[in-house]
């Protein structure tokens, strides 16, 4: 047996101790991405072109389904609580055809995660599509990634308040754009857009 003394003992001290206190976050470290080149760059801004332009256009469709029935061709008419998709019409009954389609769709989306990739979070998700437009915005105001590192590091001086100011005004309209495509799903778009703008809208209108 080993008594006390032929032990070795090392001393330590905790990560976070007193003496070497650790902060508990990092600094915010900005992002400057570049831009891309290539098939693959140019296949994702063909797929935002389409995924926003079926967003922001398709409550702008009719379809005639005749006399005392609404013709926009995608409409959830939550007031008489229909759903309306070209030639399909859909009754709170026979939601189980949605909740299938949903299920098929998420199946579908873990299937082509599994075999491709990023199919879905790199080309169509919402939050790429977005991000992409917002940083056509950016480049197109501030220039590539040199050019807004360096707006970035520089003084406040009259340009750049221009260049941010104008940016982030484009940014709210863009916002703007989509809350109110989003709207126009739930009614009328011609009609809700003319009570938008004299007054008369719901108030859930002008909030979302």
């Amino acid at each position: 047996m080993l008594d006390n003394t032929q032990v070795e003992r090392l001393e330590a001290e905790a990560a976070n101790s007193a003496k070497v206190r650790q902060p508990m976050y990092a600094a915010r470290k900005k992002i400057f991405p570049k831009r891309a080149t290539g098939n693959f760059r140019r296949f994702k801004w063909l797929v935002m072109a389409i995924t926003l332009g079926i967003y922001y256009l398709t409550q702008w469709l009719r379809w005639d389904r005749g006399p005392f029935a609404p013709d926009q061709a995608v409409l959830l008419d939550l007031a008489n609580r229909r759903f309306y998709f070209f030639f399909i019409e859909i009754w709170p009954q026979e939601f189980y055809y949605v909740a299938g389609l949903l299920i098929m769709a998420g199946v579908g989306l873990f299937l082509i995660t599994s075999t491709i990739g990023r199919a879905w979070c790199g080309y169509t998700c919402p939050q790429t599509v977005w991000v992409d437009l917002f940083l056509v915005v950016e480049r197109a105001i501030e220039g590539d990634r040199n050019a807004r590192m360096k707006l970035d590091a520089g003084p406040w001086t009259a340009r750049k308040l221009a260049l941010r100011a104008s940016k982030h005004a484009i940014w709210l309209g863009i916002g703007a754009a989509t809350g109110g495509a989003w709207i126009f799903y739930f009614a009328d778009a011609p009609t809700l857009v003319g009570e938008l703008f004299t007054g008369t809208a719901a108030p859930v209108a002008y909030i979302t």
